[in-house]
């Protein structure tokens, strides 16, 4: 009996695609039983034969090739090869005096008529898997364009059935949105989001607990600001949204680590908030004696360590300095009062509309760029993708204040922290003071002992948000951004 090499082949772990594994092997043991052929090794693969370099084809080839079988058989033409090159291979062995047999073809490989009728089959296999390949593409960027996601649901989501919308998990929706409001808060790294994550509950879709590269791939997942990122590009979906964009947007750039190195939970009061004022290095706290300092370890600088307690006492006497006075904090009231009265709202739904019309524009402007070349593909792809996220940005903005207008009560909160940080940074807890110094301090250096910063940028702005000089555009979108932040900030009375 004459040793042969049996092959069978699916297209994948999970589907039999026409007959299964089992019915070709019945199918070729009986042929080799009808044609006195023994099998000596059975090839069994789970792998589309339209992809080039199948690794179980291609060592069947090389093992023939070196005698190891006289021959081969097969259950049919589209089980061996659905593209030229691995087929060719198939030729090269037949020339080297191995036989070529298919169990349920009536063909001769061994003949030149043999030979022409299965290359027309392969031919037409190779057809049928790339006509396939677009129907199925056809079908996903239909999916797509109705703003469905095709693939399985991210964690925090559950699948609804084939043709409809991503629900929110109950259980894990939630979760996932407090891993991004605990990350956007700086306070932790991934290390130590994934230890407390898991300690509430949040598990991966395998049920096992979460861990720092899941973690990561959630955080990197615009799915949950709305948008599918597929193939690389970004696509609107129509399913229900876990976190806003700007969220998400503050979790890229601290990722991204431009807002200095990400602090983790556990660690010294301070750390990573101040830079040396020498040479502009964050200062890293250190345990001393049951009493903690800040120092710079930049090798060959000169600057000096300082004491956690004194440091504070810097911030709080800074704090103090920038603060709004008592009269200040009333004739600011009054002013807010008269200009919402009259024309604040519309102000602020102007300078809105002007912003989204100008992230329009600039989003225009891309493909100009690329065409010129003055950018490249990637860079193009990058500011697309940033352009689409601020303009969804704005979009929610403008939902968000045309459904609650701004009103006075939403900038008493604001007031009164402007008028007494010192007061509330004193009283707050540590994650209220972190809170604090991020969002009123900016540009925060220590020199020979001293604390400087300079006023955030809502600061400065408070006093011109009720104004009574003409408004110009820049006005607009400065008096825009800090109705945004007021009911944020105002409520930052710090627990």
């Amino acid at each position: 009996m004459k040793p042969c090499f049996g092959y069978i082949r699916v297209s994948t772990q999970k589907q039999g695609d026409g007959a299964s594994l089992e019915a070709q092997k019945d199918a070729i043991t009986g042929f080799a039983s009808l044609n006195n052929l023994k099998i000596t090794r059975w090839f069994e693969e789970k792998e589309t034969a339209s992809k080039i370099g199948r690794p179980l084809f291609g060592g069947m080839m090389n093992a023939l090739a070196s005698g190891e079988a006289e021959g081969l058989i097969l259950h049919k033409v589209d089980r061996t090869s659905r593209n030229f090159t691995d087929w060719s291979r198939l030729h090269e062995i037949a020339k080297l005096g191995v036989n070529v047999y298919f169990a349920a073809d009536s063909l001769d490989f061994g003949t030149r008529g043999g030979q022409l009728l299965a290359d027309i089959q392969m031919a037409l296999a190779a057809d049928y898997s790339r006509n396939l390949s677009q129907e199925v593409k056809k079908g996903l960027y239909g999916r797509i364009k109705n703003g469905l996601y095709p693939f399985r649901a991210p964690i925090g989501y559950l699948d609804t059935g084939g043709g409809t919308l991503k629900a929110i998990d109950p259980i894990k929706g939630p979760l996932v949105k407090l891993a991004f409001e605990l990350y956007a808060t700086g306070e932790y790294s991934l290390d130590s989001l994934a230890v407390e994550m898991h300690a509430r509950g949040l598990m991966r879709l395998s049920g096992r607990p979460i861990v720092r590269q899941t973690l990561e791939t959630i955080l990197n997942n615009p799915f949950y600001s709305g948008k599918m990122r597929i193939t690389g590009k970004l696509h609107q979906g129509g399913h229900d949204t876990l976190v806003s964009t700007a969220l998400f947007r503050r979790v890229q750039t601290i990722k991204a680590a431009k807002y200095g190195k990400k602090c983790t939970k556990h660690g010294h009061l301070y750390r990573g908030l101040f830079r040396c004022g020498l040479c502009k290095a964050t200062l890293t706290g250190e345990l001393q004696k049951q009493h903690v300092y800040y120092r710079c370890h930049t090798r060959g600088c000169a600057a000096k360590t300082i004491r956690e307690e004194r440091l504070e006492a810097g911030v709080i006497e800074k704090l103090r300095t920038l603060q709004i006075t008592a009269q200040d904090h009333d004739k600011i009231a009054d002013d807010i009062q008269k200009w919402l009265s009259v024309n604040g709202n519309a102000d602020i739904e102007k300078s809105l509309r002007l912003r989204i019309s100008d992230a329009r524009s600039r989003k225009d402007r891309l493909t100009d760029l690329l065409v010129d070349g003055a950018i490249d593909s990637e860079a193009y792809d990058l500011r697309k993708e940033n352009s689409e996220f601020e303009l969804q940005q704005l979009r929610e903005e403008l939902a968000e204040f045309e459904a609650n207008r701004a009103q006075t009560e939403d900038f008493d909160g604001l007031l009164d922290l402007a008028a007494n940080m010192a007061g509330m940074f004193a009283a707050a807890s540590d994650a209220g003071k972190r809170r604090l110094i991020r969002n009123c301090i900016e540009d925060r250096v220590v020199q020979d002992g001293n604390v400087d910063a300079s006023a955030a940028e809502w600061l400065v702005e408070l006093p011109k948000l009720g104004g009574g000089q003409k408004n110009s555009e820049l006005r607009d979108t400065q008096r825009a951004k800090l109705a945004r932040s007021a009911r944020a900030l105002g409520a930052l009375a710090v627990g």
